[in-house]
């Protein structure tokens, strides 16, 4: 347990490297307004806090800087995660319903806006659209033989692909087919809809003989259309204005790991839900985030729970501002209605 004077002391050290990214040392902090204590007793307190393992010596200064243990004691005694400032959401909430038209114009935005306002990458990822059920399918002719299969969810998502037919396929049957899947397959998950189409193309068959291998090309790619869930990337470049990530052995793994999307979204996916949590360091368990902190959270759309954030800065983040700007969007986003 912290005295209240350590307590201010490990505080002041933690928003001055957060600032200037330089080891901290006792003459500093004796300057600072805040703090009303000698050089010689702030001396005596650091070297307590470094005993408890909460600041640590880097080799080249004879200043202190946050360990991993300090920053996990600064997030969860120091840090409010609960202010949400009004005119702030406000504002946000406008910016984000210019952007309302559909749910992945909106993510993307959200995570553009979210890496501007505090200068970090932000990853957002959307619904697992497996899960999301059928609205409805369109058919958007091309030519003749040609068209472009419309799959719309009732999370607003829309997936396409271009069909091919083996002969030219009348307009009149298009209509029938896309009338046919729609009654039999709307409210279904997009995940079963292969199985679901199998059990109904026998009826199709008996009915429509002479252009049954036009249907099946229609009916194919509307089964064969991939759902994964949506990633969207804010602010990448980011990490290259932090002190910490100038050298290409810390930068290149963290580049290496973001690119990889589908690995990206499986570790999003593997977080647990929750609202605002923040993870440092090794508590990350990924090798290239061992040098940063993640904040990350659900958020909601409509009132559901539509997806996940997660803000990547280096484990110097400035948690307060992020966790203050975290909070705000999602709860904009919490507001924002889809439109319909």
């Amino acid at each position: 347990m912290l005295t209240e004077r350590q307590l201010l002391i490990l505080r002041a050290i933690i928003d001055d490297y957060i600032q200037t990214a330089q080891p901290v040392g006792s003459r500093t902090l004796s300057k600072r307004d805040d703090l009303s204590f000698s050089s010689a007793t702030i001396r005596n307190d650091m070297a307590d806090l470094e005993d408890m393992g909460l600041i640590e010596k880097p080799h080249t200064s004879a200043g202190r800087i946050p360990s991993e243990v300090g920053y996990r004691y600064y997030v969860d005694h120091l840090v409010e995660t609960k202010i949400i400032d009004e005119r702030e959401t406000y504002r946000l909430g406008e910016h984000l319903r210019a952007s309302a038209q559909e749910s992945e114009v909106l993510i993307r935005q959200a995570a553009d806006l979210l890496s501007d306002l505090t200068n970090y990458t932000t990853v957002a990822l959307g619904p697992n659209s497996q899960m999301n059920r059928l609205a409805r399918i369109d058919l958007m002719p091309l030519d003749e033989r040609r068209g472009v299969v419309l799959i719309v969810t009732d999370q607003g998502h829309v997936e396409h692909r271009t069909v091919v037919f083996e002969s030219p396929m009348a307009p009149e049957m298009v209509e029938e087919t896309i009338r046919f899947l729609n009654d039999r397959l709307k409210g279904t998950p997009l995940g079963q809809l292969k199985s679901r189409i199998g059990e109904e193309v026998s009826k199709l068959r008996l009915a429509h003989q002479e252009q049954y291998e036009n249907m099946m090309q229609l009916i194919q790619s509307t089964a064969g259309l991939h759902h994964p869930s949506s990633l969207y990337l804010g602010g990448k470049k980011n990490i290259f204005n932090q002190p910490e990530f100038q050298s290409l052995d810390t930068l290149r793994p963290f580049l290496e790991w973001i690119d990889e999307q589908e690995r990206l979204t499986d570790w999003l996916e593997s977080l647990p839900n929750r609202e605002i949590y923040v993870s440092i360091g090794s508590e990350n368990g990924i090798v290239a985030l061992q040098n940063c902190s993640v904040i990350t959270s659900d958020y909601t759309l409509d009132g559901k729970t539509f997806g996940t954030i997660a803000m990547i800065g280096p484990t110097r983040m400035d948690y307060r501002h992020g966790v203050q700007m975290m909070g705000q969007l999602i709860e904009a986003l919490r507001r924002t209605k889809l439109e319909e």
